[in-house]
């Protein structure tokens, strides 16, 4: 009884800090408008729900089309709340004005090897995403085939319009460019932008007629290129599945650190079909695809597949990466094991664990090893729930092929 009481007592002193220290805020609960400032010069925007929580800080929401990205606050310095992201490492620190209409604070994102923070300011509005309030002459809906100069980087851009409202995303060879949310003006120029914690992209285009598209992408606070489009209904890329492969004939191995520290030596054999993920808990198409197998793992695993993640994490130290990688597995339910790979996101040093590829191109990269212990596919990339119906595709031939090498069914015969 005296422990419950106690309790008790816990609870009502943090309601009775959380009045005194924000000064028994009315926070206005709804639709805000929010702008990170990227630069001096260039203020990306995002939508944010504030949202009730009895007895606690509201929940932030930030939302980017179809994405809901759920943050919880926690009390920070006097008068601020810490908001951090659900599994990627990366916070929002907060203060709200005392008429709860306005916020001020810091993006952080931890996964960068030098820390910079990002100032960003909020108000209740339910204005659109870029402020446009004329209605526009063009439909950008449909599929683009586009190049990002810098890089040449081939790409397929693929939007939806509705009004002034446009949803969508970027293709590429290594993975899309997740939710993009955004709008046309009257003048026909085509503002999208995505801030997910890690990613802060802002895409500004003009379309100089109904086929052709050009304009600037800007990402973080320096990195900007010219992108050109035009469309393409019939637009493709380069088949992730062909994009690296195995440089012999014998079976898959590598080498990684466990959890615990220990060495962990991976070699194919017979009967034991897997899957090995290459990725980064800095990734979050890494997540994305992530996301999915923890999903179908339960149903899979019954049949004999296993999972096993091999990640790449930031800094030079193997115990602050495993310690990492640790806390990680824990907030994100991986269900498999989770393995350290190495000490860099470069793709470089992925490569050189896995010798037996020809190459790794980018994170993830996902490797299937059917049940004689045969590599059967190397893909490359991950097109997540942002891309519609290409993340559709690849759920439907990633379980075709487990149903294979798990026996579930009769083998399957792809084009």
């Amino acid at each position: 009884m005296r422990n419950i009481s106690g309790f008790f007592v816990f609870i009502l002193f943090q309601m009775f800090y959380l009045n005194a220290a924000f000064g028994q805020i009315q926070y206005n609960f709804g639709h805000w408008h929010a702008e990170l400032a990227l630069n001096d010069r260039l203020n990306l925007p995002f939508d944010l729900q504030v949202i009730e929580q009895k007895g606690n800080f509201p929940l932030l929401i930030i939302c980017n089309g179809e994405e809901r990205i759920t943050l919880t606050g926690k009390k920070g310095k006097e008068g601020e709340i810490n908001y951090s992201f659900p599994i990627i490492e990366s916070e929002l620190k907060v203060r709200f004005a005392e008429n709860g209409k306005e916020l001020k604070g810091t993006w952080i994102n931890y996964n960068k090897s030098k820390i910079q923070p990002f100032a960003f300011s909020a108000y209740a509005s339910e204005e659109s995403r870029f402020l446009t309030q004329e209605q526009p002459k063009i439909d950008f809906t449909g599929r683009w085939e586009v190049i990002f100069e810098n890089g040449k980087e081939a790409a397929i851009g693929v939007f939806k319009q509705v009004g002034k409202e446009v949803t969508g995303t970027f293709l590429s060879e290594t993975g899309d460019y997740r939710y993009l949310a955004g709008n046309v003006d009257a003048n026909n120029t085509l503002f999208l932008s995505t801030f997910d914690g890690v990613h802060a992209y802002q895409f500004v285009a003009n379309i100089y007629s109904r086929d052709s598209i050009e304009g600037i992408f800007y990402s973080g606070a320096s990195y900007n290129t010219v992108w050109k489009g035009r469309r393409n209904d019939t637009a493709q890329l380069t088949d992730p599945d062909s994009l690296s492969e195995m440089k012999t004939h014998g079976a898959l191995t590598f080498d990684a650190k466990t959890l615990n520290g220990k060495d962990f030596h991976f070699k194919a054999e017979e009967n034991h079909p897997t899957i090995i993920q290459i990725m980064g808990t800095w990734c979050p198409n890494c997540m994305d695809e992530m996301n999915y197998f923890k999903e179908i793992y339960p149903k899979y695993k019954q049949n004999g597949v296993e999972i096993i993640a091999v990640s790449f994490e930031i800094g030079t130290h193997t115990k602050d990466q495993l310690k990492r990688l640790k806390q990680f597995k824990k907030r994100a339910g991986v269900p498999y094991k989770v393995l350290l790979g190495g000490s860099s996101t470069n793709k470089g040093e992925a490569a050189q664990v896995f010798k037996d590829l020809s190459r790794v191109m980018g994170f993830p990269t996902t490797i299937f090893i059917d049940e004689k212990g045969h590599v059967v596919k190397v893909h490359t990339g991950f097109s997540g729930p942002g891309t519609g119906i290409e993340f559709l595709k690849f759920k439907e031939e990633t379980e075709q092929l487990l149903n294979k090498i798990s026996g579930l069914q009769s083998p399957v015969i792809f084009d």
